[in-house]
């Protein structure tokens, strides 16, 4: 009997519930691809760092679970306070406590376990988006299969229910606490409720409002150190639980005061419901404004990472190869004779670097810029030969330049320009001769440990014939593909090879004390060989242990917090109808409660957002800001961020219009007719 009471109740919860069955469901679908890609073999052939891929989405499932534990026990004990009125005759027709428990038990369990089943057919289908968009980062080809592996399954579904089993532990004893008074009047109440002063609480509202500012002045004038950021962190999170502890008594203060628009049509109305839904979800809110901000700033986050990998490698790597070597006076000739083997050469050049014993350069950017430091650079200032750069130039089909008679030309990476640029205002000193900047270029040029590290020095040939050879390169451009370990093969060339027991490179000699890379931070190479299209590959999978990640988190945590805001609203409508039917009563046209229903889901629904999207704006900023730094990609904040709204915005809107026709049903459905439940 109890089984067949539970099958019943099960099929009624999915139609009362069905916004949190479709959010289990789209989060299964979620788990299901994106834990394939840790047991992928295919995406084991297109790259060798599949195993950073997979630490990283096993890193987000933690967070993942995190959440999901959250929102299961969030919703049990929300349809438990819904259904308590039901409980309590089952104890009064002789239920046992235990028995009940177990009821409500088997029905969660039958409502998670539908929606497991149900995502992982969308699951199946999002696997093959995922896989094909990482073939597509990495250029490669991709033929759609459907790829069933064991482990997925057994790692989505041990997830899955380990959060059903974590969020129901305390479920037998809050049954076995509960008496049938307790049960009678459970839904009255969402969370405990604390009457206090509420002069005392409106300060509370003012006072996060002046804590959030502090921490955005804090923010924009870089006062952050080691010592106060994860206190200034802690203090904006507990601040936002605060302010909607003062929200309440702010709301509740400014319409007894009778303010601006508060006797307006109905607004009196939907303010005292906010006001009452905020005091009652205080604690609710606060999560899911944390909830939005940090969705809002990973998917930010995942946007600026996903623009550096589609507009760095031009500048990283223009040439299709290029190959270093500490003999200035090194021919290349076993290097081209490979190439050859695996490509057709469609133009190559060997040619030197020279230094002049001096580091003029190098100190200014030591002590001018900020990530600058003796290691990131050579001993000495790198210097080229006109002819040599305008035939580089030449080759990626960049414009010739000049130079007149004491003059040289600063070719540096473009986030360092504005920084070099007083230096080029003076004169230099170039082997005894004061010498004027003719110009700085900042095209892509090879420039982390080839072509220099960050900038090159230009001067004429003539000068640079009574210089010292410091190293040797080879620029080559190719027509075809090569193998994916040919970077290996050429460093062989050279007699270094990789030792898979030490997992590091043999072989490079001492040449490594000198050389220096730059100061790039994001993605970093220190190889004498720089194959484009493999660099290419691996840079941009790379970036997608981050970017799909972030991405994964960032809509869990969405579909979690409007979930919560959507099932709030349509389980109150019961109570909602009797005090509609009231305005009806008093006069309101149907025209007129549409718009009133309209204004107050708006406003509930804006109330976690809008706090969040300041919140994670003026974050986002300063990553911004800090990622031009470090990256050197220049784009406008809105780009990122502005993105990020959009997407999340579609999401959002999308839940709040299947709320609002729910609703709208529920409320507009029985006109004329009273519910015989529910208090005004």
């Amino acid at each position: 009997m109890l089984t067949k009471l539970a099958l019943r109740n099960a099929r009624r919860s999915f139609r009362d519930y069905l916004i949190y069955l479709m959010t289990m469901v789209f989060i299964t679908a979620m788990m299901f691809a994106f834990d394939s890609m840790i047991f992928s073999d295919t995406v084991r052939e297109i790259c060798t760092e599949a195993g950073m891929l997979g630490a990283m989405l096993g890193m987000a499932t933690f967070f993942i679970v995190l959440i999901i534990i959250w929102l299961v026990h969030y919703m049990v004990k929300f349809m438990a306070e819904k259904r308590s009125r039901e409980f309590a005759t089952y104890l009064l027709l002789g239920f046992r406590k235990k028995q009940i428990a177990n009821l409500f038990l088997k029905e969660t369990i039958l409502l998670g376990l539908v929606a497991f089943v149900i995502g992982l057919i969308p699951g199946m289908f999002l696997q093959q988006i995922l896989t094909t968009l990482i073939y597509a980062m990495v250029n490669a080809d991709y033929n759609i299969q459907m790829e069933w592996k064991a482990g997925t399954l057994l790692m989505t579904a041990g997830i899955y229910c380990g959060s059903y089993l974590l969020a129901l532990f305390r479920n037998k004893r809050r049954f076995k606490k509960m008496n049938i008074r307790d049960m009678m009047y459970m839904e009255h109440q969402n969370e405990e409720l604390k009457n206090g002063n509420k002069s005392g609480k409106q300060w509370m509202f003012f006072i996060s409002v002046f804590f959030m500012i502090f921490f955005g002045w804090m923010l924009i004038f870089g006062h952050f150190n080691d010592w106060n950021v994860y206190p200034m962190i802690a203090g904006l999170v507990a601040s936002v639980y605060l302010l909607y502890m003062g929200l309440s008594a702010f709301l509740t203060g400014y319409i007894k005061k009778g303010r601006a628009g508060v006797w307006k049509q109905a607004n009196i109305f939907v303010l005292r419901q906010l006001s009452s839904k905020i005091r009652t979800m205080q604690f609710t809110l606060g999560t899911l404004t944390v909830l939005f901000m940090v969705a809002l700033i990973g998917a930010s986050c995942a946007l600026m990472l996903n623009q550096f990998q589609n507009t760095q490698s031009d500048e990283k790597w223009p040439f299709d190869i290029a190959i270093y070597h500490e003999d200035p006076y090194y021919g290349f000739s076993g290097e081209k004779e490979a190439i050859q083997q695996e490509a057709h050469i469609t133009d190559s050049y060997i040619y030197q670097i020279f230094e002049n014993e001096s580091d003029d350069m190098n100190s200014y950017l030591i002590q001018n810029y900020s990530l600058g430091d003796k290691s990131c650079y050579y001993q000495y200032d790198t210097y080229m030969k006109l002819s040599d750069y305008n035939y580089l130039r030449k080759m990626l089909g960049y414009q010739e330049v000049s130079l007149g008679e004491n003059e040289y030309l600063l070719h540096i990476k473009s986030r360092l320009a504005k920084t070099a640029a007083p230096f080029t205002k003076q004169p230099f000193d170039i082997g005894g001769t004061a010498c004027s900047c003719a110009g700085i270029y900042t095209e892509g040029l090879e420039q982390s440990g080839h072509n220099g590290a960050d900038y090159i020095l230009i001067v004429p040939d003539q000068t640079a014939e009574t210089m010292t050879p410091y190293y040797s390169l080879m620029m080559t451009q190719i027509d075809g593909t090569v193998p994916q370990n040919f970077g290996d093969t050429l460093l062989n060339v050279q007699g270094i090879a990789w030792n898979e027991e030490e997992y590091e490179y043999e072989g490079y000699g001492d040449a490594g004390a000198h050389r220096g890379y730059g100061t790039d931070s994001i993605y970093v190479s220190d190889s004498y060989v720089f194959v484009r299209q493999n660099e290419m590959r691996e840079m941009k999978f790379l970036m997608s242990t981050l970017i799909f990640p972030l991405f994964y988190i960032g809509l869990v945590f969405l579909c979690v917090a409007l979930t919560v805001l959507a099932v709030q609203q349509l389980s109150d409508s019961s109570k909602y109808r009797y005090r509609y039917n009231l305005l009806r009563k008093l006069g309101l046209q149907e025209r007129e409660l549409n718009s009133v229903i309209l204004k107050q889901l708006f406003l509930y629904y804006l109330c976690p957002f809008i706090g969040a999207l300041l919140i994670s704006g003026g974050i986002v900023g300063y990553i911004s800001h800090a990622f031009v730094t470090y990256s050197g990609v220049v784009a406008p904040v809105w780009s990122y961020f502005g993105i990020s709204l959009l997407l999340f915005g579609g999401i959002y809107m999308i839940y709040f219009v299947a709320t609002y026709i729910e609703f709208k049903r529920n409320i507009l459905g029985g006109k004329g007719k009273v519910a015989d439940k529910g208090t005004p």
